[in-house]
């Protein structure tokens, strides 16, 4: 199957909320003058990662902490330091080249290696039972910053996250799933895709 813009916006406005919509730049009046899938690609890409994982991990870290487990969150906004085409983007699993100090030789700037050793440090006192940072249930949690400096801060003063869109995500779920897959097992229409 291959979707044209029109389509994927028929899809997105018939099947989601535009109060859901309107946190990506996809509701109906934020989109009626698109024209090509490519307009609104990183737009379709962000409500697919939230999905995917964001919201995701904040429903599951919320619920599990609920049961009496301990759970400790995180949010990493450094871009990933090495030349390629993620360079700069906070992608997925980018904080791994932090987390076991495989890369501090490669990394160009000191911060970035000040960085992994506080992220290694953090991990090693987790592992001998030292509380790393604020539980969940206390609304705080560690953010690595764009710029890579690292603290403890409340989870809703981090701007990089669409914390209302993930609560509407939620109200919403079955159908933002379904919505989610069933667009990314079409073809979107166009070179890019």
């Amino acid at each position: 199957m291959s979707l044209d813009a029109k389509q994927v916006l028929k899809v997105l406005h018939s099947s989601l909320p535009d109060t859901l919509l309107e946190n990506y730049g996809l509701a109906t009046s934020q989109t009626s003058n698109v024209s090509s899938v490519q307009e609104i690609l990183q737009q379709l890409i962000n409500l697919k990662t939230d999905e995917l994982f964001c919201a995701s991990i904040s429903r599951a870290a919320r619920d599990i902490s609920k049961s009496g487990v301990k759970v400790y969150t995180y949010h990493f906004d450094r871009g990933d330091q090495f030349q390629g085409p993620m360079n700069g983007v906070p992608h997925h699993a980018v904080d791994l080249e932090y987390m076991f100090g495989n890369f501090t030789k490669g990394f160009k700037d000191k911060k970035d290696v000040d960085l992994s050793k506080a992220l290694m440090r953090f991990w090693i006192g987790f592992a001998n039972g030292k509380e790393p940072w604020s539980e969940y249930p206390t609304g705080k949690a560690l953010h690595i910053t764009a710029e890579g400096e690292c603290t403890v801060v409340p989870r809703d003063e981090i701007k990089s996250r669409r914390w209302a869109a993930y609560a509407e995500m939620e109200n919403n779920w079955a159908q933002v799933r379904k919505t989610g897959n069933m667009l990314m097992n079409a073809k979107l229409e166009g070179p890019a895709v």
